[in-house]
């Protein structure tokens, strides 16, 4: 909150300007299965790019929730149609639910003491029947990678598949994953494990899916 959000946003502020909608996993999965959702809300969404296209494709009101103070004020001077709250993925100060959830290349740097407090916001979040899209790292294994940025702390990222611990509460149902190289930016099937990126769009129903039971809890 208070020096690396905002490094990175100038960092990767001249990549944002030039950002290239049909490219970018999320959307792709937003395009792929027509999605027209009303509300989405982006968690870590730096200056609100990404919800812009939404936006613009849409219509839906559009909610970012971020961290760099200096990511929202370009953000409110590119996008003033977004409305921008500062925040992060611990504790998000917001009490409506969304039909449409963005965690984009955001759970690898949450430090592991905050994961699954994170993993309850984001699913707060979520309304019943909405949908849920997470990119990150996709690693077959999970990785523990020294952050290269800040090279005289001890800290780290952590690559793994954060899809599987919504999906593996039951209440989220996969409907696709799209994975591909995280230099290139694209599809595809032969990228290493280091490397390669995921993208899934996963479905929150909370009762509709359960088999009910004749047996009433009795022990046979």
């Amino acid at each position: 909150m208070e020096s690396e959000g905002d490094r990175w946003f100038e960092r990767n502020q001249m990549a944002l300007n030039s950002f290239d909608a049909s490219a970018d996993l999320p959307l792709k999965l937003v395009e792929l299965y027509k999605l027209r959702p009303e509300r989405v809300v982006e968690i870590g969404a730096a200056n609100g790019f990404r919800l812009a296209a939404i936006h613009a494709r849409t219509g839906a009101d559009v909610v970012a929730v971020e961290p760099s103070a200096r990511a929202i004020l370009n953000g409110k001077a590119s996008f003033p149609f977004v409305a921008f709250v500062r925040g992060a993925a611990s504790s998000v100060p917001l009490r409506e639910s969304f039909d449409l959830v963005i965690v984009n290349f955001v759970f690898h740097w949450i430090d592991r003491a905050n994961l699954l407090r994170s993993v309850a916001e984001v699913d707060r979040l979520v309304q019943d029947g909405g949908f849920l899209i997470i990119g990150d790292f996709h690693p077959a294994n999970r990785l523990q990678v020294p952050y290269h940025h800040l090279k005289n702390e001890d800290v780290r990222t952590f690559k793994q598949n954060y899809a599987a611990t919504f999906i593996g509460s039951g209440l989220y149902h996969p409907v696709c994953l799209l994975t591909g190289d995280h230099a290139g930016k694209e599809l595809d099937a032969k990228v290493g494990e280091g490397e390669r990126i995921g993208a899934w769009l996963i479905r929150k129903v909370l009762h509709g899916h359960y088999i009910k039971s004749e047996t009433g809890g009795r022990r046979a």
